[in-house]
């Protein structure tokens, strides 16, 4: 098993949502047990989110919203960090023909891709947030859109430059796409100030100690603002085949499972990824 550690499992030891488990939803793993044969030894990734089956949204082929779902490592079902743990196998992608240290990336970069559908077509995007997923969604969206990063580490500011991405740690004007990928309780209220009137603004983070907004921006400018979780795999794959989208140089430090305490410790880090 290769896991990655991510923002909301940051969040999630802090209270986030009361989870109680194990933690763990980014992964590639191996198909231990099944009664399925041929899946038996895959190589997989999973998507997180296990649906009622009932539901009209779980009708619709999306156990993402249906009410009563349960999600990998974050409500109500043990993570990729427990010493084993389960999916149905509808959820299973198998990646036996990727470098795990690629297909570890599907599930985060299926988030990041998923904000597309929010931006008008080839804009100005405005990222707040240099972090894990700030700079996943840049590489996701610097093809068709011309992105800024807004951080303030300077170390991981430049490792963005490096992959040829703008990034700065002041910016002025307002921006007709702005999104939100702080994990920080104050990255909402950021990002208002920072849209043009009519403008889009996109949200990522989940918090767990979440701040009061004012909500003034929205309403005076106009703007449309719109929360954005898990994505879809298929096109996260797809990313990751052809080389349009290569997260690896985001990683930091490959370290064994029972290092998770260093791996959370690590703030100026942006990537750790767990071996099981």
């Amino acid at each position: 098993m290769l896991g990655g550690v991510c923002g909301t499992d940051l969040q999630l030891i802090q209270g986030y949502a009361g989870f109680e488990g194990f933690l763990g939803h980014e992964f590639v793993a191996r198909v231990t047990q099944c009664q399925d044969p041929p899946w038996l030894g895959k190589l997989v990734v999973g998507e997180i989110n296990v649906g009622c089956g009932h539901c009209p949204e779980c009708a619709q082929g999306d156990a993402r919203l249906c009410p009563r779902r349960t999600v990998l490592g974050i409500r109500g079902l043990d993570g990729a960090f427990a010493e084993s743990f389960q999916l149905p196998l509808a959820n299973l992608h198998p990646v036996d023909d990727l470098d795990p240290t690629l297909s570890v990336w599907c599930e985060p970069l299926a988030a990041a891709l998923e904000v597309r559908q929010h931006l008008p077509a080839s804009c100005k995007v405005l990222i707040l947030g240099d972090g894990r997923l700030g700079s996943l969604i840049a590489l996701g969206l610097q093809a068709d859109h011309e992105v800024t990063v807004l951080g303030r580490h300077p170390g991981k500011l430049d490792r963005l430059r490096r992959l040829g991405l703008h990034a700065v740690s002041e910016v002025s004007g307002s921006w007709p796409a702005v999104v939100e990928a702080t994990g920080s309780a104050q990255g909402l209220s950021q990002a208002l100030q920072m849209a043009r009137a009519h403008g889009t603004v996109v949200l990522k983070s989940t918090v767990a100690r979440p701040e009061a907004v004012d909500m003034t921006p929205l309403v005076v400018n106009a703007l449309t603002l719109v929360g954005s979780r898990c994505g879809r795999f298929e096109p996260a794959l797809q990313a990751l085949r052809s080389g349009l989208v290569d997260p690896r140089p985001l990683v930091d430090q490959v370290l064994d499972l029972s290092e998770f305490p260093g791996a959370i410790g690590r703030r100026d880090w942006v990537k750790v990824l767990l071996r099981g």
